[in-house]
């Protein structure tokens, strides 16, 4: 049996990455030497030169050069420049302070023109944090919003209820209005992930989000639960109003027409489980749950229907909503 050995797949980045630094460090001696050359052809060399400044002069210009490579390797990301030509222009304007202690060089001339550089280099680099700080917002924003939506529907997910349900409760207790918790299931899902194919599921997913999102109440939140299986945080909402909305849900589910792939035409309906938190009760381990076994009670009597969960894990059926239908409808 022949074994393929793997290939390290970071062994070019790093061999590209290392190439660049290269390159810049290539850039950094020959700016160097031309700067060298360049005052020497006009300035004698100082008697006595003291070197301790001139080392502390020369590292300044070289962490300057660094935080230039630094951010001109991120200056894609930063959308400019700004801060790796203000880095580059304080490392040309230090070279030429430390030049000043090697090199007879009129100090009014060498400090004006080394203060141009530094100030126009520093007001480059002020430009260009303020424009990563603004990137760098932008993108704990966008990385933020990702971590709490399901990427399919663009729906809440699971780790943003856990973010929100205890602030919907801390809300609704101290206001001291009731709170419920609606589970949602489509009907018979897996029977068009079969026939059809997930990415029909698919499109019927973000289709029925949508009619989920649009008569859930103004002050509910909407969470893909996973799968088929959909959760609405009711705030400031008591059984009586969640049942009426759920039922609404369900009518308006079993009178659509899902359109997919432009032609196929489908007919579903769904369960939901309805239940009130109760004080005392953690949302997840009581209240969900007791709203999951509501929605599997409205799955064994029929599908199509609400159900309601009482306080004591036990559930009543309310009527079911009028026109929709119970059994699950597929036309092509």
């Amino acid at each position: 049996m022949n074994i393929v050995p793997q290939t390290n797949q970071r062994q070019p980045i790093k061999q590209s990455i290392l190439l660049k630094y290269m390159h810049y460090f290539s850039l950094y001696i020959v700016i160097s030497v031309a700067m060298f050359y360049t005052i020497s052809a006009y300035y004698k060399p100082l008697k006595h030169i003291d070197w301790s400044l001139v080392s502390i002069y020369s590292i300044l210009a070289f962490m300057s050069y660094h935080f230039f490579v630094i951010n001109d390797l991120n200056a894609r990301k930063m959308n400019g420049r700004a801060m790796a030509i203000g880095f580059f222009l304080a490392y040309i304007g230090i070279s030429i302070v430390a030049s000043s202690f090697v090199f007879v060089i009129p100090d009014q001339r060498a400090w004006f023109v080394a203060g141009l550089l530094l100030f126009t280099g520093y007001l480059l680099s002020g430009i260009g944090l303020l424009k990563w700080a603004k990137y760098h917002k932008q993108v704990k924003k966008v990385m933020l919003h990702e971590s709490l939506t399901d990427e399919l529907t663009g729906l809440f997910n699971r780790r943003a209820f856990a973010v929100n349900a205890n602030r919907e409760l801390a809300f609704s207790v101290q206001s001291e209005s009731d709170f419920s918790v609606m589970m949602i299931d489509i009907d018979d899902f897996k029977l068009i992930n079969d026939r059809y194919g997930h990415t029909i599921g698919d499109e019927i997913l973000v289709q029925i989000s949508q009619i989920f999102d649009k008569y859930k109440g103004d002050s509910d939140s909407l969470y893909r639960w996973g799968g088929e299986e959909f959760v609405v945080l009711m705030p400031v909402t008591g059984l009586f109003e969640a049942n009426k909305v759920a039922n609404k849900i369900v009518s308006k589910v079993a009178e659509n027409t899902f359109i997919a792939d432009q032609s196929l035409k489908l007919n579903l309906t769904v369960s939901i489980g309805v239940a009130q938190w109760v004080r005392g009760e953690s949302i997840v381990k009581n209240t969900l749950d007791r709203a999951d076994k509501a929605l599997y009670k409205a799955k064994a009597t029929g599908k199509n229907a609400v159900v309601v969960a009482d306080y004591k894990e036990d559930s009543h059926k309310p009527p079911i909503a009028e026109g929709a239908s119970r059994q699950v409808s597929i036309n092509q």
